[in-house]
């Protein structure tokens, strides 16, 4: 492969790409959550919901950025994104009032332990995983999960295209902590220096896996990131197909 450079990101050179799970393989089942508000008065399209979802990417952001302003290393730990209520954040920015939001995000909170509510595959995703595998690229997944994660790209019918998949409940790690993304590139046998992950959260994506030694790349499909972010977007996975000739 040619090297290539945009943004002083330097692709040559790499065997492997790792991705995020959940919205970037896969997505919120948007028309299943604008059906429960539906049904309990507060009415909203699906793409509505994918809007307002950037809502809560910049108050993830907003978090660890203020989380690293006060660390001494300058680097904010996992524990930031818990001061962020991610479907109550979205709500809000739908319009939803506060008296609704805390039984509706209870309610998806409980569908989500019954069934992923990341559950929708990108419709790029098999094409581009076969298209970079038939370039001789490794692949593999690091996800902040709660243990189902693999089972659930398996029943998607992608898992057995991935070496690895990391997920942070089973393996008691998770991004932007650099030792997850290390755990997958051990499986692999692939140096960070080799490798490019992409996902669709600046602060735990990125700047984690720029933190552990890979390239990062963020998925941006609507192409309305919030605030500058220093990072190559792309706005759809077949993308990466344009980035990694």
């Amino acid at each position: 492969m040619s090297p290539w450079y945009r943004g002083g990101m330097r692709a040559g050179g790499i065997r492997a790409v790792l991705f995020d799970a959940g919205n970037t393989l896969v997505h919120l089942d948007y028309p299943f959550l604008a059906d429960v508000l539906a049904a309990r008065g507060h009415p909203r399209p699906p793409q509505a919901i994918r809007e307002a979802e950037y809502a809560a990417k910049a108050a993830v952001d907003a978090a660890f950025a203020a989380a690293a302003a006060a660390s001494p290393d300058g680097f904010a730990g996992p524990d930031a994104a818990r001061q962020v209520v991610y479907f109550d954040t979205v709500l809000g920015a739908l319009g939803v009032p506060g008296a609704a939001r805390a039984a509706l995000v209870a309610e998806f909170r409980a569908h989500h332990r019954e069934r992923c509510l990341w559950r929708l595959l990108d419709p790029d995703a098999v094409p581009t995983l076969d298209a970079l595998r038939a370039r001789g690229l490794a692949l593999g997944v690091v996800s902040n999960a709660d243990g189902r994660i693999e089972a659930d790209l398996a029943r998607l019918g992608v898992r057995d295209r991935l070496v690895t998949v990391v997920d942070s409940h089973v393996v008691g790690v998770e991004k932007p902590d650099p030792a997850v993304f290390r755990l997958a590139l051990d499986a692999m046998g692939v140096s960070a220096a080799a490798a490019l992950y992409v996902g669709d959260l600046y602060a735990i994506d990125v700047v984690g896996a720029r933190r552990a030694g890979l390239e990062a790349v963020l998925l941006d499909p609507l192409d309305r990131y919030p605030g500058d972010v220093d990072c190559p977007r792309i706005t759809r996975l077949g993308a990466l197909l344009d980035l990694l000739p």
